[in-house]
């Protein structure tokens, strides 16, 4: 396909073709965010809810898994609060209530079309450890092979980081990862993205399509409801995230029986954005698309050039070392500046790094011993960045 770059061009370009016509339909990844389950209110709205189950129940062969926010909003009225709460512990506490609420609200809406859900709550922690994220991975497959709706949610009660920085759009992309899925959703309360902030522009336009996340973000404005963590600047980071494991992304809007409709069926709705044309294979989009990792090395700029030259990393070219972690993990490489150049799986754990940083090989034997070896980083094991990211 052909990845048009004017964002203005994409706008009014008018639709020939219907943008999912040659990728599989087959199981999509639908995300749902708090603003649109609430209606904009402070609650959860149970016919949102069951909007999404007949849709899905509608698209016979379909396989669905639903990212749902809202067990906040369901949750904080039971702390005796007027609203979703902005601290970190009601907000936990308010979503340990809300959780509950919030499945039996789905089972509800599934039961009405002869459907069963099942709840799948994961942490960073699944998603960065191989092996959890392995049994994460079967678990979900089983469950889509039994005919079963899978509900993800992030753990919020007990991950204090990802509810704080965490965001539903970025987990769905990872989740759509996870399953193998042919299209990511992102559901919302606007069309998709748009060329200007409607209340300030109503000449604002639907881009209908994009090459690129890339393309879009030039087009973001700020989210304004205060039940969002997100807003469109994580959908097209969700985007990009989906893209490079070769997975579209549709922004439309779910509060749109038609659009709706549409995006569960495989139909033209919103805006498309396409995935890379040269996926990255299974394991180093897993690497690629973590977030929180738990540490990371700093390198000079020889190391820089060495590792975007699909050269090993070596202890010569460490300066410094941030975090803990141990062999096995996935970490993170930056420069002296904080920008990351790759990230992959480390062969010490932070101590013997932080032993041998700036020694060359022959030094590093003396220090750890000749079965050791002296390779911190292997390329087959790496995964380069993203010009521009930051640690």
């Amino acid at each position: 396909m052909n990845k048009q770059s004017s964002t203005g061009a994409l706008a009014l370009r008018e639709r020939t073709i219907d943008p999912l016509d040659g990728i599989g339909r087959r199981r999509v990844v639908l995300k749902l965010g708090s603003r649109l389950l609430t209606g904009g209110a402070k609650r959860l709205d149970p016919e949102r809810l069951a909007s999404v189950a007949r849709a899905i129940a509608a698209a016979p062969g379909q396989e669905a898994v639903i990212v749902s926010s809202g067990a906040v909003a369901a949750g904080f009225d039971a702390l005796g609060l007027d609203a979703p709460p902005t601290r970190i512990e009601e907000r936990q506490a308010a979503a340990a209530v809300g959780q509950g609420r919030l499945m039996k609200m789905w089972a509800d809406a599934f039961q009405e079309v002869d459907r069963t859900v099942a709840q799948v709550l994961l942490t960073n922690d699944c998603l960065t450890d191989r092996k959890r994220y392995n049994a994460a991975r079967g678990a979900m497959r089983a469950l889509l092979r039994a005919g079963i709706v899978p509900i993800v949610n992030e753990n919020d009660t007990v991950s204090v980081e990802e509810i704080v920085v965490g965001d539903n759009d970025n987990l769905a992309a990872m989740t759509a990862a996870l399953v193998d899925a042919d299209l990511l959703a992102l559901l919302t309360d606007v069309p998709g993205v748009l060329t200007a902030d409607p209340e300030q522009d109503p000449t604002a336009q639907l881009v209908e399509r994009a090459g690129s996340a890339e393309e879009l973000r030039s087009l973001c404005f700020a989210k304004k409801a205060i039940e969002s963590t997100g807003g469109m600047v994580t959908k097209l980071e969700a985007a990009e995230r989906a893209g490079r494991f070769g997975i579209p992304t549709v922004i439309a809007d779910g509060t749109d029986a038609s659009a709706l409709a549409a995006v569960v069926s495989g139909r033209a709705a919103g805006t498309f954005i396409e995935a890379d044309d040269e996926p990255l294979p299974a394991r180093r989009h897993w690497m690629a698309v973590q977030k929180g990792l738990s540490g990371y090395l700093v390198v000079d700029d020889g190391a820089v050039r060495a590792i975007r030259g699909r050269a090993s990393l070596l202890p010569s070219g460490i300066v410094g070392v941030g975090g803990r972690f141990r062999r096995g993990d996935l970490v993170s490489v930056v420069d002296g500046a904080g920008t990351e150049h790759a990230r992959g799986i480390v062969r010490f754990d932070d101590r013997e790094v932080d032993r041998i940083r700036g020694l060359h090989t022959a030094a590093v034997r003396a220090t750890l011993g000749v079965e050791h070896g002296h390779v911190v980083m292997r390329p087959d094991r790496m995964v380069l960045s993203r010009e521009g990211a930051s640690k």
